[in-house]
């Protein structure tokens, strides 16, 4: 399999494309053989990454490649990948509340405490769910997968353009959809907008990431991609967890209200003890809720102040300038074949040549 990026870039998209295929299907192997162990705690987010830099792949190359992988095979690998959200995403957001509890003040906020296990619950079952469903339906995937990847390995077809070639034109339409994404969101600070934005990035970066040689320079834009794929993405991940809390308190107030129902028409003398939960408050919620609103503000801060202003462009004409690079068409000079020594005379000398 070709590692380097020199040579990677030299060979026909189709061949090329199989070998990075091949290559997250690796990584998406492993990381579903680690599913099962409980104390892996990065094992869903590898798995999920692998997934998805693989559908980018087959995605981005398509006008290239075709459908060397069938349509059906994708988009059974999309759901898996879409089964792994709703964990991970409660992962997340019990992540950052933890981490940001201490700014809720120093004794619980009511229906916190209900908050957190109602996110817990919802982790503890899709976990559950994933490590009994994902991997055996990943491994009959990958195995046709692998099989049409395979097959693209041995296309000999002629005019097949350059992976480099094919990078480079596809850079142009990317860095145009993040610029109109991100002036979106600039403008009118539209959730879908950022989220958007996001993806564009993460196609954007996945693309080059194959490609990265050696150099500083190749090294850098890749870096500033990742910094503010990673802005964006706490940016959407807030987007979601104010979502959850919106939800969380209409499901907060039904609860308190069946509570209140069972208190009053129990009779008087009956004790029936249930076990301990926690209480499903809503001035926790709400404190939680304007947490997140103003980390929001200073994040759009950041993007606004940090990147759109000066970063992005200049970040954005460095992707250009190496879309232009990948795109100039690559000589690759052959050896000629030793042709068979001519039989000369003895008696005669060669002729010069």
């Amino acid at each position: 399999m070709a590692r380097r990026p020199g040579e990677l870039r030299l060979r026909p998209a189709p061949e090329a494309v199989a070998l990075v295929g091949m290559r997250l299907l690796d990584a998406a192997r492993a990381a579903a053989g680690r599913l099962s162990d409980p104390d892996d705690a990065e094992a869903l987010h590898d798995f999920r990454v692998a997934l998805r830099r693989l559908r980018t792949l087959l995605r981005s190359f398509r006008d290239e490649v075709g459908d060397i992988v069938p349509k059906k095979l994708q988009r059974r690998l999309r759901d898996v990948a879409r089964s792994t959200g709703p964990g991970r995403d409660a992962e997340v957001q019990l992540a950052w509340i933890q981490a940001h509890k201490p700014e809720l003040g120093g004794s619980p906020r009511p229906g916190v405490p209900w908050f957190i296990a109602r996110l817990e619950g919802r982790r503890d079952r899709a976990y559950t769910s994933i490590r009994e469903d994902g991997p055996p339906e990943f491994r009959q995937l990958e195995r046709r997968i692998r099989r049409a990847l395979n097959r693209a390995l041995t296309d000999t077809t002629p005019g097949r353009p350059a992976l480099a070639a094919a990078t480079g034109r596809l850079l142009r339409a990317h860095v145009t959809e993040l610029e109109l994404e991100l002036e979106t969101a600039r403008a009118t600070r539209d959730e879908a907008a950022i989220h958007r934005a996001r993806i564009a990035l993460k196609r954007l970066r996945y693309l080059l990431e194959p490609l990265q040689g050696d150099g500083l320079t190749e090294a850098s834009i890749i870096d500033r991609l990742k910094q503010l794929q990673d802005l964006l993405g706490e940016l959407h991940d807030l987007h979601a967890l104010a979502g959850e809390l919106g939800d969380a308190s209409a499901d907060a107030a039904a609860e308190r209200a069946r509570r209140q129902h069972d208190a009053a028409v129990r009779a008087p003398r009956v004790t029936v003890r249930r076990p301990a939960r926690p209480a499903p408050g809503s001035a926790g919620l709400m404190a939680l809720a304007r947490l997140a609103a103003q980390w929001e503000e200073r994040l759009f801060a950041r993007l606004a102040n940090e990147w759109l202003q000066d970063a992005l462009p200049a970040l954005l004409q460095d992707v250009t300038r190496w879309g232009e690079t990948l795109a100039v068409p690559i000589l690759v000079h052959r050896p000629r074949s030793k042709a068979a020594p001519t039989r000369r005379s003895a008696t005669r000398p060669a002729r010069a040549e």
